[in-house]
């Protein structure tokens, strides 16, 4: 009869699942079976006699942890010998919750001040921690960022530092010394509310074991085999946890591919996979590099890109599956396109192979690329989700930067007015606005108009009239700017006076990914330019991006998510756009060997998503962040495996996608002069000359031309008339004739336009 804890095993799985006693490192590739080999492990030494309760799992996420405790319940109860060890399963969690378990039981030997009934601080208690800190100490809050002190405290505690020991550690400046002064007031302030924040669970568990040897033999002997996940992702603090418990027995477990080690920002160091080996001379080394989810050209395509890494151990993914559709390479004119040419793929596969959208995704380097993806769904209604993010316009910094402008058009929106009146803070309380909405009520006026007359209202102290009467000249000043001038300036203005950049700056990668999404408004703004009444006709396309992005939750949806937050997921279908220099890889990796390798960690992380179809572009010309540039194509595009990829371009003019058997993408294009010449026109040129220098005729704007077939999802077929920057005037049958926002607008040409063009 055939065991099942060895049945569906391939000979490297098995050979992993059967070291039963001492240091063995697998490496794992991605799409390997890695969480397979680790659960049918963990039942094989309780089939062997280890106690299940003698065996420690550690995994980093909450799901991982339950998907591997149900799988090895469902291994241990069909085995025949194991019914009766039911009652004793392993440990299995989180690193944190790991922690807190041990805690709970023997903090009280630490004597650290902390009782074992301690509460845990989340990320909003530790803020608010802080913020009353920095308060105290008399620091300005718009010159020291609460999260970045934090930030910095955190990284300091993953590396086991101290607060006495902080300042001996890093490099001494002006920051820096107020991290010294607060790290010890955080720590004593925790203290006195007999709390721990994240890291302190790691911290204090390492120092419990450090300086109270008795607790620590408890805990070697209670677990005698250790086994750790997603080990290229630990950091010092997770690695001194796991060499204190081990040293003796050195019953040590670690999975991992250090191929996949993509979180140094959060304090992952990926040398302690690449050290294993000599932190444990003896330890058995298995490769697991047969691959179940990818096709053949997918994974040759992530090998060749892998190889040109230095650092790392060598494999080599392999596959049973047939080779399947090469990876398909895509040059396209700009980022607009790109996601038209996403979108129609997607319809396009949905339509005539009965795909799912759901088994489709699209990931990206930065978050900001998302807009002109989201865009160009919403233009073909397809239903989407962003993963690990939220939606372009939904994102509160861009609803504050567009509240603004709101209230700028029309001074009535009071609720423009109650979101922006203290973004930034600007000392309006509650009791200032109650009296605020009362005199609005009284005498059937704005709240802005009230400001206007805030002189006359005696209960306010003059500090605060005074903060309002600048607030309301603000906004009519802004107002005055609009009838000169385009709407990207009008932005520009807001975005300066009221130092909103500043404001969002607060010294974490989260604050920096908040201020490029308010740059990539311009990107936005910046095609309303030449419209009439431009700040209008801007405020009307977000409009409408808004009122189609609805969709049934029970429907299936496209994933929009970063190649970061994609790790650990597959999907049939993968697109991956961006890929330029100084997008990917970013422009920081140029001057970091460390960093471009991470990079292309990254981007073999992305392509082994894939399971059936891979699809990358790059783009001759990108607007981001409100600046059109012109970048090369990723040098890692040039380290792909030439044979199993398909290079093809967009040619606009034709609006389809064309093949050039002739052209050999491998090598840059030749230097035309004249191709260059045209392209610093276009970057000095107005937004009219632009667009004639793109496209070669005015009235050819953003794909659309005068005399065009139009079809709109609500109201029918229609015949373009009019264009004025990216407003159409459509004469549609029995409507009569309607402006709409061509970007965004649930519009498509009609085919036979198309065709005749």
């Amino acid at each position: 009869m055939s065991n099942p804890i060895f049945d569906g095993l391939n000979p490297k799985q098995r050979e992993a699942v059967e070291v039963l006693s001492g240091p063995l490192l697998i490496l794992a590739g991605a799409g390997s079976g890695k969480t397979k080999c680790l659960t049918h492990r963990i039942a094989n030494l309780i089939a062997n006699g280890v106690k299940g309760n003698q065996i420690l799992a550690v995994t980093f996420t909450n799901k991982a942890a339950n998907e591997m405790k149900t799988r090895v319940e469902k291994l241990l109860f069909v085995s025949e010998t194991a019914p009766s060890r039911l009652h004793a399963m392993p440990t299995v969690g989180t690193f944190h919750a790991t922690c807190v378990r041990i805690l709970r039981e023997d903090i009280e030997k630490l004597d650290c001040g902390i009782s074992r009934d301690f509460v845990i601080f989340n990320t909003d208690d530790t803020e608010s921690l802080m913020k009353t800190l920095l308060k105290e100490r008399g620091h300005d809050s718009q010159e020291i960022k609460h999260k970045a002190v934090l930030s910095h405290i955190s990284s300091a505690k993953n590396q086991l530092i101290t607060p006495s020991q902080y300042s001996d550690s890093c490099d001494q400046n002006r920051f820096t010394r107020i991290v010294t002064e607060l790290y010890p007031a955080y720590q004593k302030r925790l203290k006195d509310h007999n709390a721990l924040d994240f890291d302190d669970l790691l911290q204090k568990t390492v120092e419990l074991f450090e300086q109270c040897p008795k607790v620590l033999e408890k805990y070697k002997s209670r677990w005698n085999h250790l086994l750790i996940d997603e080990y290229q992702d630990t950091n010092f603090a997770q690695y001194r946890f796991m060499r204190l418990l081990v040293d003796d027995h050195k019953n040590i477990c670690v999975i991992g591919d250090d191929h996949q080690s993509i979180y140094s920002f959060r304090g992952a160091d990926y040398t302690n996979i690449l050290n294993f080996g000599k932190d444990f001379p003896t330890a058995s080394v298995v490769k697991l590099e047969q691959n179940y989810r990818s096709t053949g050209n997918i994974l040759n395509c992530a090998n060749a890109l892998i190889a040109h890494n230095e650092t790392g151990h060598k494999k080599n993914l392999w596959t049973e599956k047939k080779p399947g559709p090469k990876v398909m390479i895509r040059e396209i004119e700009n980022e607009r396109i790109e996601g038209e040419c996403v979108a129609e793929t997607i319809h396009d596969l949905v339509k005539e192979e009965k795909i799912r959208y759901s088994d489709c995704a699209v990931l990206y380097r930065i978050n900001a690329q998302s807009r002109a993806l989201e865009e160009a769904f919403m233009r073909r209604q397809i239903p989407y989700q962003i993963v690990g993010g939220t939606r372009f316009f939904d994102r509160k910094e861009i609803r504050d930067v567009i509240a603004y402008a709101r209230l700028i058009l029309n001074p009535r929106d009071d609720v423009s007015f109650l979101r922006v009146i203290n973004v930034p803070a600007r000392k309006i309380g509650p009791s200032t606005l109650e009296t605020l909405k009362q005199y609005s009520g009284n005498y059937t006026m704005s709240l802005l108009e009230v400001v206007g007359n805030v002189e006359e209202m005696e209960e306010l102290p003059e500090s605060k009239k005074q903060t309002l009467k600048n607030f309301g000249r603000m906004i009519s000043d802004f107002r005055e700017k609009t009838f000169s001038s385009p709407v990207s300036l009008v932005l520009s203005e807001i975005i300066e006076r009221t130092e909103y950049l500043k404001y969002l700056d607060d010294g974490t990668a989260e604050g920096e990914s908040r201020i490029q999404n308010v740059k990539e408004l311009f990107s936005v703004a910046t095609r309303y330019d030449s419209a009439e009444q431009s700040l209008a006709a801007f405020l009307e396309g977000v409009a409408l991006v808004s009122d189609i992005d609805r969709y049934d939750e029970a429907s299936d949806f496209v994933t929009l998510m970063t190649i970061h937050a994609s790790k650990g997921l597959e999907f049939p279908v993968v697109f991956l756009p961006g890929w330029e220099e100084g997008i990917f890889p970013s422009a920081s990796a140029q001057f970091s060997p460390e960093q471009l390798e991470e990079e292309r960690r990254l981007g073999y992380v992305a392509i082994t998503r894939a399971k059936d179809r891979c699809i990358l572009t790059h783009a001759r010309s990108r607007m981001l962040f409100g600046k059109t540039d012109f970048s090369s194509s990723s040098k890692f595009l040039e380290e792909l495996d030439e044979e199993c990829t398909e290079r093809v371009y967009l040619d606009i003019r034709r609006d389809a996608i064309n093949r050039v058997p002739t052209y050999d993408f491998s090598r840059r294009r030749p230097f035309d002069p004249g191709i260059q010449k045209a392209r610093e026109a276009i970057l000095t040129a107005t937004p009219k000359t632009r667009r004639e220098a793109i496209f070669g005729i005015e009235e050819n704007v953003g794909g659309f031309c005068i005399g065009s077939r139009i079809r709109h999802a609500d109201f029918g077929e229609g015949t373009i008339v009019q264009i004025s920057g990216d407003v159409l005037s459509v004469a549609f049958s029995g409507q009569g004739v309607k402006r709409i926002v061509g970007s965004v607008a649930p519009i498509e040409v009609m085919e036979e336009e198309v065709n005749e063009e």
